[in-house]
């Protein structure tokens, strides 16, 4: 909750890629998907953070003076006989804070007060089980600090900058099929979606039609999801009149939160997000945590301090979700990710 209250204030699973079929498998990080790929020739598998509220593709590279903790990955650019280091010409050098001498020295931002710094550089990586991909442009980071508790070797900017590995990459993109819905995405410095309004079950909830000005940014990178508090408060008073527990008010952090009667989980109507021309409908598990053992569950969203919405990763949980940069739409159907 905390990481996703940083990137607010800071802020003011199969990619077919030019013919290639570049598939990476995705798992749970703590709050974060985790993409696991390699890099370098011979390669060296890690994990990543795969973000979508971002563009940098990074690794962490030794010998790092500010290390990730708990990173797995050695290594060492030197050993590797594809890598080699961006020139100061470079395009992507220019996209980048950066100064510059011999080679391309970065430093890199995130809306939670993360950030790395090292070289850009070029390097061949490999996804699954596919062919290796030669001159994936990438910061080697040799000092990184991310609020990350889990064992992340470095970051997969997905973003529609320049330097993100779909915009390097490309995408060739199957038409949706009609079970899938498609509302229309907004690709500028991040990817924003038109959203019209929120419902509980079948009520529609009254939140003024300027409350999000038509966007709220879908990230990959942001746990909970971020309202602001004229749409949220709503949120909460129809929770409060639909779940019948007593509340729980000793919960840092979620708000509202309710004490639940043994083990026994209560099951809550559905909450639609009304996007433009798509409904996406989250179960229960969607938008609450249910701690069994503790005896509580409580609302996965966050106020935002700034006039901005985020649409997070806890909300997308169990959906295909597909980002058509070029045609300037998001698809997305349900899924059961975990039977996949």
């Amino acid at each position: 909750m905390r990481r996703s209250q940083h990137r607010m204030d800071a802020l003011g699973e199969m990619l077919t890629v030019s013919g290639v079929d570049a598939r990476a498998t995705v798992h749970d990080g703590l709050g974060e998907y985790m993409m696991d790929l390699a890099v370098g020739t011979p390669a060296l598998p890690f994990s990543a953070i795969m973000d979508t509220g971002s563009n940098l593709v990074w690794a962490q590279c030794q010998p790092c003076v500010e290390c990730l903790p708990h990173s797995a990955l050695q290594y060492d650019p030197s050993n590797s006989s594809t890598y080699s280091a961006s020139p100061c010409t470079d395009s992507y050098c220019k996209a980048l804070p950066s100064t510059c001498t011999t080679a391309c020295e970065y430093h890199y931002d995130y809306m939670d007060s993360s950030w790395t710094d090292g070289v850009l550089s070029t390097e061949t990586f490999t996804f699954g089980s596919g062919d290796p991909i030669p001159n994936v442009t990438f910061g080697c980071g040799y000092n990184n600090s991310f609020n990350t508790p889990f064992y992340a070797s470095g970051l997969v900017g997905l973003g529609p900058g320049s330097l993100s590995l779909v915009s390097q990459l490309g995408f060739d993109l199957k038409e949706p099929t009609s079970a899938i819905r498609s509302t229309p995405l907004v690709a500028d410095s991040f990817y924003f979606l038109d959203l019209r309004g929120i419902s509980v079950g079948a009520t529609l909830l009254p939140i003024p039609s300027d409350t999000f000005a038509n966007k709220i940014l879908i990230d990959s990178g942001t746990t909970f999801t971020v309202l602001p508090p004229a749409a949220l408060d709503l949120v909460k008073q129809e929770l409060r009149s639909v779940v019948d527990l007593p509340p729980a008010n000793d919960i840092p952090w979620f708000d509202p939160c309710f004490r639940l009667k043994s083990s026994e989980v209560p099951q809550l109507p559905d909450m639609t997000f009304h996007f433009s021309g798509a409904d996406m409908v989250l179960p229960m598990r969607n938008y609450m945590l249910v701690d069994t053992e503790a005896g509580v569950m409580c609302l996965a969203m966050n106020p935002s301090s700034v006039p901005m919405s985020i649409f997070g990763n806890f909300q997308q949980q169990d959906m295909h979700i597909l980002y058509d940069v070029a045609g300037k739409s998001l698809s997305f159907a349900p899924a059961q990710c975990d039977k996949l």
